[in-house]
């Protein structure tokens, strides 16, 4: 049982998945925007040329932060269903690192993964978002200086509109609207951000209105 399941999970982690999307999502290839870098992962290819120049900039600097970044951690031997935990918590911290050239980024972005313990894939389900939002809006208040301040609330409005969708899946619609309105809230933030990416980002969230990008 336990093979199969590990068997699975890779499956899913392989073909559509690398970024914590939903087993239930179809693997045809989206169109991928500044937001997809910002809340999955900067390795993931973007057309920049509709962008302006000054958000060009930022997307190569950003993209170069990711490629750069070398994470401490100790990548597990032996073991199939660690080593994904392993990658989605190296992903995680790079997606943190990626929006910040803060001396301090590194070491806080570690100890940021490490005391949320992200799941490496959502199952389709809200606990996972809803778990990822929560912890970026209580980041944010503990952490009001910190070098992630401009991006936790695009994470957090994110996150909170997938943990609807989530909800949506499992037929539970007030849990679902209390979810969009912590999004909102979110998303108004992160569209007054000091980071040009961010607010670029928010842009495309309140427009796409989803969280993931069309397939």
């Amino acid at each position: 049982m336990v093979k199969n399941l590990i068997a699975a999970v890779i499956a899913v982690w392989v073909s559509c998945s690398a970024f914590g999307a939903p087993a239930r999502r179809s693997s045809a290839t989206p169109s991928y925007s500044v937001l997809d870098l910002l809340v999955w992962g900067a390795d993931l290819v973007i057309d920049a040329s509709p962008y302006a120049p000054d958000v060009k900039a930022e997307i190569e600097r950003h993209v170069q932060r990711w490629k750069t970044y070398q994470s401490p951690r100790r990548r597990p031997a032996n073991s199939p269903e660690l080593d994904m935990v392993y990658f989605a918590h190296v992903r995680y911290e790079r997606r943190l690192i990626a929006i910040s050239d803060d001396p301090r980024a590194q070491s806080l972005a570690g100890a940021y993964v490490d005391s949320l313990r992200p799941c490496y894939e959502w199952e389709g389900f809200h606990d996972c978002p809803e778990r990822e939002a929560m912890f970026a809006t209580e980041y944010q208040v503990a952490n009001p200086g910190g070098p992630f301040r401009e991006y936790l609330p695009l994470l957090a409005a994110h996150r909170w509109l997938c943990t609807a969708e989530g909800y949506e899946y499992e037929k539970r619609p007030q849990d679902a609207a209390r979810s969009r309105q912590a999004h909102e809230q979110g998303i108004s933030t992160a569209r007054q951000s000091a980071t040009v990416l961010v607010r670029r980002a928010a842009e495309e969230l309140t427009t796409r209105g989803r969280c993931f990008a069309e397939r």
